[in-house]
């Protein structure tokens, strides 16, 4: 059995407005997109792979999917969670993405897992709305981490700097601190 597939109408349809909600839909184009389907803990994860049209015909059955393609994020329903080396992908090919770049501070904090204050935060993009997924940018624009809004973020906020707006639910040190 091959541990992976490409993606069914449905899915594919999903992913492509994903793919443009982040920015990259012109860039996968010319790309294979490719599905493994794990089990953890009684639900199904779908692991969403990007590689060449070239590299998509010399996998075979034995060949890893880790080898010859990228792991850009997770699939549940209709909503895609995008990995770091997806997020990584994204702040450099993407276009008009939900992001904050951190300060120098906040960014040793988030790649050790914490979350960020708004004081912390030099610039965003697209955060208008509740709950947004964003990527964490330093400020040299390399991402280090994905994060959640706890509330819209906006040109006109009144927030005080000590409150948490940002939720870290995965970063760059975890690869770091789980090396052991």
């Amino acid at each position: 059995m091959i541990p992976y597939r490409e993606p069914t109408h449905q899915e594919l349809t999903v992913l492509r407005r994903i793919f443009d909600h982040w920015g990259i839909f012109d860039y996968v184009l010319d790309k294979a997109i490719l599905v493994s389907e794990k089990k953890l803990n009684d639900s199904k994860i779908k692991e969403v792979c990007l590689t060449t049209k070239d590299n998509f015909n010399l996998i075979s059955a034995n060949a890893s999917l880790s080898h010859t393609g990228m792991l850009i994020g997770h699939l549940r329903r209709r909503s895609f969670v995008p990995s770091m080396a997806g997020a990584d992908l994204i702040a450099r090919v993407g276009a008009n993405y939900p992001f904050v770049t951190v300060n120098q501070a906040a960014e040793a904090l988030v790649l050790y897992g914490r979350d960020i204050m708004y004081g912390s935060i030099v610039d965003f993009g697209n955060l208008d709305r509740n709950n947004t997924i964003l990527i964490i940018l330093d400020e040299h624009r390399v991402a280090i981490g994905l994060g959640i809004n706890t509330v819209p973020i906006g040109r006109n906020m009144q927030i005080l700097d000590k409150r948490i707006v940002i939720k870290t639910i995965m970063d760059a040190g975890h690869y770091l601190r789980d090396e052991r």
